[in-house]
């Protein structure tokens, strides 16, 4: 089968690109940046490089079309957010190639963060008390709070607000109805990634966050498997109540003086979690093969815990951002905290997209907080607000007029 895996800078992407050829495929890759690990696998049969996501995203999907029926693409992977393009423009790829994306309703519901939560909400599920910044009263608030953007990835824009003041100057200059205020919690993160089809969870794994990147608070570098039924329950009610398809992550804070687990992120897509799973024992590769082609796939048994990961290339990036911040403290058992965990960026059989990983992460320590910061610089070309993908639509219809 001839498989094309997008968003190949995502070390998720590179793990998705070798399973699929250890298992007999034909892979091929690609990413709107060269700088993509994930482009440089000695497994791959081809690569390219497709326009910006988020820019121009007709033109983005006209790109890939173009390569599928060159290549003769049987199946198509997309693992980081132009899946919510192919969402969006889903008629234009029916016919030409298999794929199992979330519908774009369920996307514009959960990327949003504030429709999330009041969604959440609706089915009982514990969040964090959050209102729009443009519905926020400074009367009564209790500090810190915390401000965020409703439609970012990876901790992007987030920051932390301990007085009024702050507050004040923090917020003066924020579009109000694109931000919302929320409740703090400890930041003791519980990640889930699953696969599901027709409202049934096909399979789920749970993991701990060790260390993020960067280390205020992101994209996890260090991660362990655990297990946690209420996580579990809560995703299994979003993926019923929604007759979902697709890949479907969520972050939860876990407060471990309450028992109680807050959902404070869900993203319609692929995530980090996919290695874990597979070294857990659920296979989500082979099973969104099986979805994808309309083939029957059993439910996954569940996953062993104690079973991690590790993205050396992201946890250099870790520790020397940590280490240009100063912050000696955090470094204290750095090598330790990786025993007994899988890397699964590094492979001694296809080493080139591990050190085309490392200079992405170097590149991000050094002068992501010249392009917005750390994280938002990893992802530019790659990420895709639903915002601008309505705007788009509106501006062809009245060009077309």
């Amino acid at each position: 089968m001839r498989v094309l895996v997008t968003g190949a800078r995502m070390w998720y992407a590179i793990n998705t690109i070798r399973l699929l050829a250890r298992s007999g495929h034909e892979v091929f890759a690609a990413d709107s940046s060269r700088l993509s690990g994930g482009l440089y696998s000695r497994y791959l049969k081809g690569k390219f490089i497709y326009p910006s996501v988020g820019e121009n995203s007709s033109a983005f999907v006209e790109s890939v079309i173009e390569k599928i029926e060159e290549l003769k693409i049987d199946v198509l992977c997309p693992t980081f957010e132009e899946g919510f393009v192919f969402s969006k423009y889903i008629g234009r790829l029916e016919g030409r190639v298999n794929v199992l994306v979330p519908s774009y309703d369920h996307i514009t519901l959960l990327h949003d963060k504030y429709s999330m939560t009041t969604y959440a909400r609706s089915l009982g599920i514990s969040v964090p008390k959050t209102v729009l910044l443009k519905d926020f009263s400074l009367e009564g608030c209790e500090f810190p709070v915390i401000i965020k953007p409703r439609n970012q990835r990876s901790a992007e824009g987030i920051f932390k607000v301990n007085s009024k003041s702050e507050f004040e100057k923090r917020c003066r200059n924020l579009e109000e109805d694109r931000y919302l205020v929320q409740e703090w919690k400890e930041p003791y993160q519980i990640c889930t990634t699953g696969l599901a089809h027709n409202g049934r969870l096909i399979g789920n794994v749970i993991y701990h966050n060790i260390r993020e990147y960067p280390e205020s608070g992101g994209i996890g570098t260090c991660r362990v498997s655990i297990d946690c039924e209420k996580a579990l329950g809560e995703v299994k009610k979003i993926v019923s109540d929604l007759n979902y398809s697709g890949f479907i992550s969520m972050d939860f804070l876990h407060d471990r003086i309450n028992g109680e687990y807050y959902l404070v992120d869900v993203n319609p897509r692929m995530s980090p979690g996919l290695l874990i799973a597979y070294n857990s024992g659920v296979d989500m590769v082979k099973a969104y093969l099986e979805l994808a082609n309309g083939s029957e796939v059993s439910v996954a048994r569940s996953p062993k815990t104690g079973y991690g990961t590790f993205t050396t290339a992201m946890e250099i990036g870790w520790f020397f951002s940590t280490l240009f911040k100063g912050k000696f403290k955090n470094l204290k058992g750095f090598f330790k905290s990786r025993k007994n965990l899988k890397d699964d960026s590094w492979d001694v059989r296809d080493p080139i997209p591990f050190f085309v990983m490392l200079l992405s992460m170097l590149n991000t320590a050094v002068f992501g907080p010249l392009r917005g910061g750390q994280t938002k610089s990893f992802s530019l070309g790659a990420t895709c607000d639903t915002e601008s993908l309505g705007s788009e639509e509106e501006l062809i219809k009245k060009k077309a007029v």
